[in-house]
């Protein structure tokens, strides 16, 4: 160890992990020295072991002060003439690592083992920072052979991908339309970063795809996902081959019968299908390829960095599962109390919050002026009054997209649905019990121990082919502006998001590190229409898709539970947080039995008749917390009088 000016040291750090090719580990912490969690600004280490598993640094860290980092992996990528570090792997425990002074009086502290602090491990997939993911995915029998001899033939699909603006990509196109043997130089280049994954339990994961791909199943829900930096620049090339076996095995080598490509003029908007012809080794179309694709891009102007983590933290607690309160105090409008609060209002809330509520839900989604918030429907009706009559009203129904914030706050207003009477809105109602507050607002006036369930409403398609709404916005802004609202203004909130849209979740999931995220699903019922995503039909598809996507877990519709609790422990040994929602809930027996199964968190109508008034799970532990933080206090004076007396 060297002391420097006094000031800085200089300490070998060294950390044990295994990396794939193309892989480098780095270091980061909450010094200028180690880049202040910034990933562009990580420290990177160096691979000194024969097995390729050690990696080390010198690192300079002041000597007045403990110094909180962590690890990650990133694959470094040339772009433009300057490096980008794309976040593969890091360690995502809720609190860093820290380096103390007398912990490194020789200089050199013990080996660390990457994603481990003791026994606790905790490693989490990347996010965007600079790069873009594009995914295919393939559902409900994507392929069609017209080739009679290859139709009862297993058949695999791989993915590679070519770079447009290269001055060889024609060669190698050409090269491969001549030969079935894959090109090394297309295949391994190690950027883009190709994976595949399939919806069930022993694929679910994104993994490398082998020589050949991966064996395609007609009712199989597959998704290649690819990491680029400039998605214009990009073409996917998709071969099919043909087994001869049902086994498929490493052995086996299959019949190249024919290809497809998937251009960037193909995926002009965020998401879409690409219907696409297959040529045979001779040019001519021997079957068709249906393929939904979707484009997430990283947050512009706000990129999250490695400072904390709450994505995959869940604590064991105490109390039997999370009281949460449906829209705040329950949904429409609550005339049996004293406050006669409306949901989805900051008085439904903070009535909610008084009463018992652990967490609040509340639906976001944009005006006209992408201003983010808060209502569950996507239409409203406006009061019209008729021509030459005194009393008579007609109800014009309109999207809450169309109309801006401003408006929304303004007009006089009554809910789309049939029982209008439960939802009407008052003009004489307190502010703090109009509808359509933002989402800022609500942030910010809420009281801020109860936590939040943000659910982001987004529309999605039926089975058939219709549509909860058009929307209109790019996916990828719509998003951003309501992730940035929650990043700015949430403060030291517990925050949990969720959504029904599968691919929504996966934006969100990738945009940033910092929130948990539950994937919400109607499952098997028949009180609401099927959705044309098979990741929403059953709580097994959610279950593998959540593992998927790497989030914190699923959001499950009471009804499935209720008629199969098998659903439960199938979810719970699979280490994902289950919550559940629906009517069926609103009933204390039936609280009390779904949390008595396990399930973590319950949402339902009316909190403050099915809980006792107490102090919520947050309070409680911000209480003890603060007892931790004054002996932590103690604890950091004493350290800072040792460090200032003692010699370096």
């Amino acid at each position: 160890m060297r002391t420097i000016n006094g000031v800085i040291r200089e300490l070998l750090v060294q950390v044990r992990t295994e990396t794939a090719v193309g892989e480098t580990v780095f270091i980061s912490g909450n010094t200028p020295e180690l880049g202040e969690w910034k990933v562009s600004q990580a420290v990177q280490m160096t691979n000194v072991s024969t097995d390729g598993n050690l990696w080390q640094s010198l690192i300079r860290i002041p000597t007045h002060q403990n110094v909180q980092y962590r690890y990650l992996i990133c694959t470094i990528v040339e772009n433009e003439g300057k490096s980008e570090n794309i976040v593969r792997y890091w360690e995502s425990h809720l609190r860093p690592r820290i380096l103390r002074p007398i912990d490194f009086i020789d200089g050199k502290g013990e080996i660390d083992v990457f994603g481990y602090q003791g026994d606790s491990e905790s490693i989490s997939k990347g996010w965007l920072t600079s790069e873009t993911i594009v995914q295919l995915k393939m559902f409900n029998s994507p392929v069609t052979i017209w080739k009679r001899r290859y139709r009862e033939k297993p058949i695999s699909i791989h993915v590679s991908t070519i770079d447009i603006t290269r001055k060889d990509s024609v060669a190698e196109i050409i090269g491969m339309e001549e030969d079935s043997t894959l090109n090394e130089a297309v295949v391994n280049r190690g950027w883009p970063i190709v994976e595949v994954a399939q919806m069930n339990d022993t694929h679910c994961q994104f993994a490398p795809q082998n020589q050949f791909g991966i064996v395609y199943e007609p009712n199989e829900y597959v998704i290649f996902q690819v990491q680029v930096l400039n998605p214009n620049s990009i073409a996917y090339m998709v071969d099919f081959y043909a087994h001869d076996t049902d086994n498929s095995s490493d052995s086996d080598i299959p019949e190249h019968i024919g290809f497809c490509y998937i251009l960037p003029s193909n995926m002009r908007d965020t998401s879409g299908t690409c219907n696409m012809p297959i040529s045979g080794k001779r040019q001519q179309p021997i079957g068709q390829l249906s393929v939904d694709y979707l484009i997430v891009r990283p947050m512009q102007d706000l990129v999250c960095d490695l400072s904390v983590s709450y994505a995959k933290h869940w604590k064991s607690l105490d109390k039997k599962g999370l009281d949460v309160g449906h829209r705040g105090a329950g949904n429409a409008r609550r005339n049996d109390k004293v406050e006669n609060v409306l949901e989805n209002t900051v008085a439904s809330f903070n009535y909610a919050a008084k009463h018992g509520a652990d967490m609040v839900e509340l639906d976001v989604q944009l005006s006209k002026d992408l201003v983010p918030v808060i209502y569950h429907d996507y239409y409203i009706c406006i009061s019209m009054k008729k021509k030459r009559t005194q009393n008579e009203h007609e109800l014009l129904q309109l999207a809450v997209k169309d109309l801006t914030a401003q408006q929304l706050r303004m007009l006089k207003l009554s809910p789309a649905e049939a029982e209008k009477d439960k939802y009407q809105f008052h003009e004489d109602d307190s502010e703090e019990n109009q509808p359509f507050p933002s989402l800022k607002h609500v942030l910010e006036a809420v009281d801020p121990r109860v936590g939040f369930n943000i659910e982001i409403k987004c529309p999605m398609q039926h089975h058939d082919g219709t549509w909860e709404l058009d929307l209109r916005f790019e996916l990828n802004r719509y998003i951003d502006v309501i992730l940035r609202d929650i990043l700015e203004n949430a403060g030291n909130r517990y925050i949990i998001l969720s959504c029904f849209h599968p691919d929504i979740c996966t934006m969100v999931r990738l945009k940033q590190n910092k929130y948990p995220l539950l994937f919400l699903t109607q499952g098997e019922t028949d009180k609401y229409p099927p959705y044309l995503d098979t990741r929403t039909a059953t709580i097994p598809m959610a279950t593998y898709f959540a593992l998927n996507t790497g989030i914190l877990g699923i959001d499950v519709h009471a009804e499935d539970l209720m008629r199969d609790p098998s659903h439960i422990p199938f979810v719970k040994d699979r280490n994902l947080v289950l919550f559940c929602w629906g009517e069926d809930i609103n009933h204390s027996d039936v609280i009390k039995s779904l949390k008595e199964q396990g399930v973590d968190g319950v949402i339902y109508d009316k909190v403050d008749e099915f809980t006792r008034a107490q102090e919520n799970v947050f309070l409680v532990e911000a209480k003890a917390r603060l007892g931790l933080l004054e002996l932590a206090g103690h604890v950091e004076e004493n350290m800072s009088t040792w460090s200032s007396t003692s010699t370096n």
